[in-house]
C-alpha cells in the first residue's frame, strides 16, 4: 500500500485505490492518522470499511442517518456540532471508541480544519521525573463536564445540567495509558471529558492537568489537516487527540463511524 507521510512524526496520505483492510489497519496502528480521498464513498462503504477495523457503535448523543444506518453520525455546524476543544473520543466511556472515520460532505469556503495531537510522542517528551510521578495515577472523564460547559457560557438550563449529572456518565482512565497494540505510553487526558485526577489534592491535579493539557497540543506533536469535501480521516482514538477549528461561516456537514474499544483497548 502506497502512503505519503503528512508530518514528519505521525500521519500518512493513502495513495492506494480500494486499500486492503489488513493493511489499512496496520497503517493506522503506525500512523494513527491516516488521509483517504473518498469523494464517491456512500454510507454503505463508510460503514463497512469502519467494520473492516472493528465493531462500530451507535454514538451516544449525536443524532445519525436513521434506520439501517444508526451507526453513521451526523455532525452539522448547523445545529451546533462543532467539537471545538481538544478531546479524545468519548473517554466518558470504561472502553472508548479505538478509532474514528470522518468524512466531509460539506466544508466552509475557508476555515474549519481539524487538528490532531499524538500523545505517545508527548508523553515520550516527557522528564523522566514527570513519568515516574504519572505512573499509576487514574483520572476521571465524565460526560457531564460538556453540559457544565454549556450551561456555564448560557448554551443549557440548569435541568439539562442536572440530568447530565445524574446520569452518571464517568468512569476513570489511567493518565499515561499503555497502548493495547504498540506498547507506547500515551498522555490520556483531555480539557473536553477529564475532571479531575484521582486521590491528589484538587490544586495539585488542576496543576497537573493544565501542564498536560498543554504539553501535548506543542506544535512539534500536531498535525493540521485542511479538508476538502470527500475526504476520509482514519484515526487511533487511543494514540491521539484532536479539535475543530471553529473559525468559519457556512455549514460544516460530516459524516462519522466509530470503532468500539474493547476490554484491551
Amino acid at each position: 500500500m502506497e502512503l505519503r507521510r503528512l508530518t514528519p512524526g505521525f500521519g500518512a496520505e493513502v495513495l492506494s485505490p480500494d486499500p486492503d483492510p489488513a493493511e489499512l489497519r496496520a497503517a493506522l496502528i503506525e500512523h494513527k492518522v491516516l488521509l483517504l480521498r473518498a469523494p464517491d464513498l456512500t454510507p454503505e462503504g463508510h460503514m463497512a470499511l469502519g467494520r473492516s477495523i472493528g465493531e462500530i457503535e451507535v454514538h451516544a448523543f449525536f443524532p445519525n442517518l436513521g434506520a439501517g444506518y444508526e451507526q453513521v453520525s451526523v455532525l452539522d455546524s448547523e445545529n451546533g456540532d462543532t467539537a471545538s476543544m481538544w478531546h479524545t473520543d468519548e473517554t466518558f466511556l470504561p472502553h472508548p471508541p479505538l478509532g474514528t472515520l470522518t468524512r466531509a460532505l460539506v466544508m466552509p469556503a475557508v476555515g474549519g480544519d481539524t487538528l490532531f495531537a499524538d500523545t505517545a510522542a508527548a508523553y515520550e517528551a516527557l522528564s523522566p521525573a514527570m513519568k515516574r510521578y504519572l505512573d499509576g495515577l487514574e483520572a476521571w472523564h465524565d460526560l457531564a463536564k460538556i453540559a457544565q460547559l454549556r450551561h456555564r457560557f448560557g448554551g443549557s438550563d440548569a435541568g439539562a445540567l442536572a440530568d447530565a449529572i445524574r446520569a452518571e456518565r464517568r468512569t476513570r482512565h489511567r493518565v499515561a495509558r499503555v497502548h493495547p497494540e504498540t506498547g507506547a505510553t500515551c498522555i490520556y487526558v483531555n480539557p473536553t471529558y477529564t475532571t479531575w485526577i484521582d486521590g491528589i489534592a484538587p490544586d495539585e491535579s488542576d496543576l497537573i492537568l493544565r501542564h498536560l493539557l498543554g504539553h501535548v497540543t506543542k506544535e512539534q506533536f500536531t498535525y493540521r489537516h485542511r479538508w476538502q469535501v470527500g475526504d476520509l480521516l482514519i484515526w487511533d482514538n487511543r494514540a491521539t487527540q484532536h479539535m475543530v477549528l471553529n473559525d468559519f461561516t457556512g455549514r460544516r456537514l460530516m459524516h462519522r463511524v466509530s470503532v468500539l474499544g474493547r476490554v484491551q483497548d
